[in-house]
């Protein structure tokens, strides 16, 4: 994702007046076309000479003449351009996310929030004279009226656009939380195979998990309606858990309460070992020094003899990470730690390597909150022990 505003704020800081952002005004638009350009640079390395196979150029772009010309140059590095537009007449809707997302921009992060309201609208208006529907019907475009009310699509083409309007179609700016816990320990651990039961001591885990998830969830309650005055009792929680038996049976402590829905879903299994199953690291070194060497350059794609590799994984977890996005309850994911490690990465901060998702750790002393904002992810480690310390 290549922001317009971080090539801004690089360049000139974020004490900036609203007059940078009237496009009518000649004085700034050397310093505009600057900022643009180099991001522009950046999104075409990328994608050319970088491995990008997608990039998000995320700005304005109000008026049709630059959208031509931003169109254009892509167009000479073969880069095919499909352009978002956001059409919102509900003025609640437009002042809800200036308060909840806009003023939690880097720009006004010391600024009073009514203060940050009130720039960010003299922004709006600043621009709104200049701005121009997309309306070139050779160019591909999605425009989506009132947050996904209303979506029109044009001169869609090929299959990664396709994946794009329907991820787009699944978005929503509704707030929500995401927990990722691990399933209980079984009697046979170490083997996928078996898909043993719960230990005793995974039964007990259970316990405290579904009773710190609660703490968690009035306390946030609390805070929320103390600060915002929302509340949030209402909201439901649903609980996901794969098909191993550990797994649901870890969930099953869940359904006992009331206004609480367990699904089992088979895509949150975990990472198949193949003929790994069962063998502590030194032996698969000694066994497989050849494939332990391949893993090691590259452990994220790597897959040992009819098992699976992460990417496998992340893959098969697409549909799973789009019922997320479409999601307006509150979801807790029980499953092995292989998900967990690729559900988190889509959540986690821009910048991960792949090659670290497989040693990312979900203990089960742990589990792990998830608020997604538009300012990237908020994550909180919360204790499930009984005392919850």
């Amino acid at each position: 994702s290549f922001h317009m505003g971080q090539y801004r704020r690089r360049l000139y800081g974020t004490d900036i007046s609203a007059d940078y952002f009237d496009l009518g005004n000649e004085a700034m638009a050397a310093a505009r076309i600057r900022s643009e350009d180099s991001c522009i640079q950046d999104i075409i390395e990328y994608l050319t000479n970088g491995g990008g196979q997608l990039a998000i150029f995320d700005a304005s772009n109000l008026r049709a003449a630059r959208r031509r010309e931003i169109y254009d140059r892509f167009e000479q590095h073969q880069i095919r351009a499909l352009f978002i537009e956001y059409i919102c007449e509900n003025e609640s809707i437009v002042n809800e996310n200036i308060r909840k997302v806009k003023i939690a921009s880097p720009d006004y992060i010391t600024m009073d929030a009514d203060a940050a309201v009130a720039d960010f609208k003299e922004r709006i208006a600043r621009m709104a004279p200049y701005y121009e529907t997309i309306e070139d019907s050779d160019m591909s475009f999605i425009k989506l009226y009132n947050v996904g009310e209303h979506i029109v699509v044009n001169n869609i083409r090929g299959y990664l656009q396709s994946r794009v309007v329907f991820y787009m179609m699944n978005l929503h700016i509704a707030d929500r939380t995401i927990y990722l816990a691990r399933s209980g320990e079984s009697s046979n651990e170490g083997s996928y195979k078996a898909d043993a039961p719960l230990s005793e001591t995974g039964h007990k885990y259970a316990q405290n998990l579904r009773d710190a998830i609660y703490r968690r969830i009035a306390e946030r309650n609390q805070q929320v309606l103390a600060k915002t005055g929302a509340d949030l009792s209402t909201r439901k929680l649903k609980v996901w858990t794969s098909t191993h038996v550990k797994s649901y049976q870890t969930a099953e402590y869940f359904s006992q309460r009331d206004n609480v829905t367990v699904r089992r879903r088979m895509l949150l299994k975990g990472l198949n070992p193949g003929v790994c199953e069962n063998l502590p690291l030194d032996q698969v070194r000694e066994k497989f020094p050849d494939e332990y060497q391949a893993y090691l350059r590259d452990p994220y794609h790597h897959r040992y003899s009819l098992a699976e590799s992460y990417h496998d994984v992340s893959v098969r977890l697409e549909p799973v990470i789009l019922e997320l996005e479409r999601e307006r309850d509150d979801i807790l994911i029980i499953a092995p730690e292989s998900a967990l490690r690729c559900i988190y990465a889509y959540f986690a901060p821009q910048g991960l390597p792949d090659s670290l998702i497989p040693t990312l750790a979900f203990p089960r002393s742990i589990f792990v909150e998830l608020t997604p904002t538009a300012y990237g992810c908020k994550e909180r480690r919360i204790g499930i022990s009984p005392s919850n310390e």
